[in-house]
């Protein structure tokens, strides 16, 4: 189950809920797309636009949503109903300053929602629910893509306290800006490159979310496995109560062997829109280790920790051959841009 907690407060969660949609952005950003990726590219640092574009691009059409209203807690239950778009329509206070935005379509109304609280209430709950707990530490985005189990603890907790869920409120209606005044939410990697190397990490770490399970793309098939194979997958993913995060992490999943759903494998992965040195290699097994040991049973072999990089400088490549970490070994890959797409190329160490 993928899913996401979308951020709202006690004045924006009516209007989302009742016009079927969602969207995040900061008050001062531009309402043209095309400034929206160059203010970005010019001032990184301060317009942290395409870190946002990462996150909304995270989601599929189908998704799992919950609103989460501050200081009220999780409601639920809805699902993406669209590919995220650029639009600045004002609808109710939700206006321009939030003009990336997905569709959202209530799938279960529950009247109640679930206090935030209850997530830690059991020894269990909070080993489910780690993401969320480490992402309130380190400080939550907009989007947050939650692990498979969190969803299900709130599911369980919304059913829990209400029972049965209700008819709709009749004030819910879908979004009613016409398709024709959006604009797709893409990323143009000519313009975004040069000399087949991306300009920011976002823009790398937001195109590999974008076409992660891409069943078409041989090249990112290499790097992630078959595309049906994907359990879960998220960017920007806290790790520990530290201010660092995983910039990729992928579950897989397959029942044909087993005749059950088996979680087979975990994906770490680091990027690096540069050269890629020795201490990258390291921070990507102090990843992997946690990763082993948090989420993955301590079953070492199961996890693969992958980096990619535009290039490798020779003590990368050695740190990466001389890691006892598991037998998978560590993967090293380099891209570049070519045109629109991105082709991967398997570093033998």
């Amino acid at each position: 189950m993928k899913a996401h907690v979308l951020m709202t407060d006690k004045d924006t969660f009516p209007v989302v809920r009742d016009n079927g949609f969602w969207g995040v952005g900061t008050k001062d950003i531009p309402q043209n797309y095309d400034q929206v990726i160059q203010e970005s590219m010019r001032y990184p640092k301060r317009k942290r636009y395409l870190g946002m574009i990462a996150d909304i691009l995270n989601t599929r059409v189908g998704d799992i949503a919950f609103l989460y209203e501050r200081r009220v807690g999780f409601h639920g239950i809805y699902k993406v109903k669209s590919e995220p778009f650029f639009d600045t329509t004002s609808i109710g206070c939700v206006d321009g300053k939030w003009p990336l935005r997905i569709e959202i379509e209530c799938l279960s109304y529950f009247p109640t929602p679930v206090p935030e609280d209850l997530l830690f209430s059991s020894k269990d709950y909070e080993s489910k629910c780690w993401g969320w707990f480490y992402r309130k530490v380190q400080g939550p985005r907009g989007m947050n893509t939650v692990n498979p189990e969190t969803a299900e603890v709130l599911v369980e907790l919304l059913v829990e306290l209400n029972g049965n869920a209700v008819d709709k409120p009749h004030t819910m209606k879908a979004y009613p800006v016409k398709k024709s005044k959006r604009r797709r939410i893409e990323l143009h990697l000519s313009k975004l490159s040069r000399n087949g190397r991306v300009l920011l990490e976002d823009v790398l770490r937001a195109w590999l979310v974008s076409h992660i399970d891409d069943r078409t793309c041989e090249s990112v098939r290499e790097v992630f496995g078959p595309a049906e194979d994907i359990e879960w997958f998220a960017n920007n993913v806290p790790y520990y109560v530290t201010k660092k995060h995983m910039d990729i992490l992928v579950y897989h999943k397959n029942a044909v062997y087993t005749g059950y759903p088996f979680r087979y494998k975990f994906t770490v992965v680091e990027v690096k829109r540069d050269e890629a040195a020795d201490k990258d290699v390291s921070q990507l097994v102090n990843y992997s280790k946690w990763v082993a040991g948090r989420l993955a049973g301590g079953r070492i072999e199961s996890v693969q920790p992958t980096l990619i990089a535009f290039d490798f400088r020779e003590s990368a490549k050695t740190k990466a051959a001389n890691s006892d970490f598991s037998d998978r070994g560590v993967r090293l890959f380099a891209y570049r841009v070519v045109g629109d797409d991105i082709k991967f190329e398997k570093i033998e160490l």
